[in-house]
């Protein structure tokens, strides 16, 4: 593309040139300098499908001062039809009576478009300059997480955290040489390129970005609701696959939420990597619970449960049995040891995704709680979380105990650290699996696919009463998680407004569809051709396999495919051997 803009240069200025030389019998060498603009770097989706790029484009210029000092009257006709020709508010007279220097007449990505409105002898007076335009994808709320490019320079979102990467360099140069009449082809003398920004590969996937706008779109009018949002993040690497909002702004990162109920699973893992608690400890729900005894508080449960042991009061979700657990916690490590094993999950604090503006949340110190606060935070109020740092907080559990870094990066070497023990994730996780199978995210199931999840309804007492946010945090498959996915609604008001009514059922149309993408995309595989399976899991990897009609498969190690034989774009497959590394 930048050849052809290349060319359409040294074209122009030939063009230019031959009427400056026109009628001079004798001449000397002359020099035209052209300048090469540089681009900012592209972002592109994990597809190389873009996200945003610069577009070049021609501009026009009317060099006022230099017409005045050429002018002559026969060229008052042409001024006349120049001036119509680009729609211009001013008469010739007014033109070439004003104090303007430069008037810019039309731009337009089709030189010959603007070439072709310019009177044969004016053209040694107009330059046509090549110039560059961001264009960003707006399309499925990509622009929220893209960011503007203002003067060059980025603001909001990838674009301004990654500024200094994506930004271009230095415009380059084109010197050409001419020889009046005796050859009006120039000689190029130097080519000094542009130095461009960097290229970036972004972790979103459109197609899944397109699948969680359209099911986010619908929940939030179905439900009446003012806003809604998901976030896509694949489990083990924290490469986030779509983030959408219905906002105008990135609330993903920039804004925060009680997570009410969804909170639970975090409470849980702390208690029983502490040995406050263990799986089959028991508590009595009478459907209330006063949590400190000198005030007149009460927390009450949808309905009183019984007895429950700890996965049992997972499941349904049950008030008074967090909060008992919540106690313990404080009376054996303190409200300072139970603060800091919340900021251990991340929360009150910045995950460190590349866009510009993200804030910690609200997680207080211990000194500001009040009495009561070590209670209502077990069961998610009285702290306030961005989604995508919730997201990563719940993540732990599903990765096995370790806390992966969100990324927006492709590229990115995942970073992790150990919060708790994979034994404690296990039995956390075999809880959530139960909230979908019996509990309050039943509507979370999806036909064919284990799916584990926690459900969370958080009363706005800001906004009133009656208003609240709908949240379901999920992963699947169950068995191997190979997404964790967020999907949040605020005020739903159509009469319905519990999580397990509203978000749930969202959560579970986007796994759906995000495993019909996967189907489509391996059905679209050539037959009779190797696939790139890197970076699949061996279960995804077979079923290609079996779609391709490979029946020779063989694999070592465990994982992720790391390895492959034959190489992708192969015919043959008569034997397939696949090595496994964990990420």
């Amino acid at each position: 593309m930048k050849l052809i803009f290349y060319v359409a240069a040294i074209f122009s200025a030939v063009m230019v040139v031959s009427f400056l030389l026109k009628g001079n019998a004798a001449y000397s060498p002359k020099h035209w300098m052209i300048t090469l603009p540089a681009t900012r770097g592209k972002l592109l989706d994990v597809n190389d499908r873009l996200c945003a790029v610069d577009e070049a484009f021609y501009v026009a210029y009317l060099d006022v001062n230099y017409l005045k000092q050429r002018y002559i009257d026969s060229i008052d006709a042409q001024l006349s039809l120049l001036v119509k020709n680009f729609n211009l508010p001013y008469s010739p007279a007014e033109l070439l009576n004003g104090k303007t220097r430069f008037i810019r007449l039309d731009e337009s990505r089709d030189r010959e478009a603007i070439v072709n409105k310019i009177p044969t002898s004016l053209l040694p007076f107009i330059s046509i300059e090549i110039q560059t335009r961001r264009r960003q994808i707006s399309d499925y709320a990509l622009d929220k997480i893209v960011g503007r490019v203002i003067d060059g320079h980025g603001t909001g979102g990838v674009e301004e955290k990654l500024d200094k990467i994506l930004k271009k360099r230095k415009d380059g140069k084109l010197l050409l040489k001419y020889h009046g009449f005796v050859s009006l082809s120039p000689n190029i003398e130097q080519i000094i390129e542009p130095e461009d920004g960097s290229d970036v590969k972004l972790s979103i996937d459109i197609d899944i970005q397109k699948i969680c706008y359209e099911e986010i779109q619908k929940a939030v009018l179905e439900n009446n609701a003012i806003a809604g949002g998901v976030v896509v993040m694949e489990t083990n690497t924290g490469k986030i696959r779509a983030m959408v909002t219905t906002r105008d702004w990135n609330d993903a990162v920039l804004g925060y939420f009680e997570p009410g109920s969804a909170i639970k699973p975090v409470i849980y893992s702390i208690a029983i990597e502490n040995n406050i608690v263990g799986p089959d400890d028991v508590f009595e729900c009478n459907g209330s619970v006063k949590p400190v005894e000198d005030l007149d508080i009460v927390v009450k449960d949808l309905e009183a449960h019984g007895q429950v042991d700890v996965q049992k009061a997972l499941a349904v979700s049950c008030n008074t049995a967090t909060i008992l657990i919540a106690k313990k916690i404080k009376e054996k490590m303190g409200e300072y040891g139970y603060y800091s094993w919340l900021r251990r999950f991340g929360l009150g604090e910045k995950t460190g995704v590349e866009i510009a503006g993200e804030i910690d949340g609200v997680l207080r110190r211990p000194e500001q709680w009040s009495k009561i606060d070590f209670a209502m935070i077990s069961i998610g109020h009285g702290i306030g979380t961005p989604p995508l740092q919730f997201l990563a907080a719940f993540n732990v559990i599903a990765n096995r105990g370790e806390y992966v870094y969100p990324t927006l990066l492709e590229e990115k070497i995942p970073e992790t650290r150990r919060i708790v023990s994979e034994k404690t994730s296990s039995l956390v996780c075999q809880m959530l699996r139960k909230v979908v199978e019996e509990g309050t995210g039943i509507k979370a199931q999806v036909p064919g696919v284990n799916v584990a999840g926690k459900t969370g309804t958080a009363q706005k007492i800001a906004a009133g009463e009656g208003k609240y946010f709908s949240i379901f945090a999920g992963f699947y498959p169950y068995e191997n998680p190979k997404y964790t996915i967020l999907v949040y609604i605020d005020e739903p008001s159509n009469e319905r407004y519990l999580a397990s009514e509203v978000a749930a059922p969202v959560f579970a149309s986007i796994v759906r569809k995000i495993i019909d993408l996967s189907r489509e995309r391996w059905i679209s595989f050539p037959k009779g051709i190797m696939p790139n399976l890197k970076g699949l899991s061996l279960r995804d990897a077979l079923i290609i396999m079996n779609e391709l009609g490979v029946k020779n498969v063989r694999f070592n190690g465990t994982g992720l495919v790391a390895d492959q034989y034959p190489e992708a774009g192969s015919s043959d497959l008569r034997e397939v051997v696949l090595i496994l590394e964990e990420p």
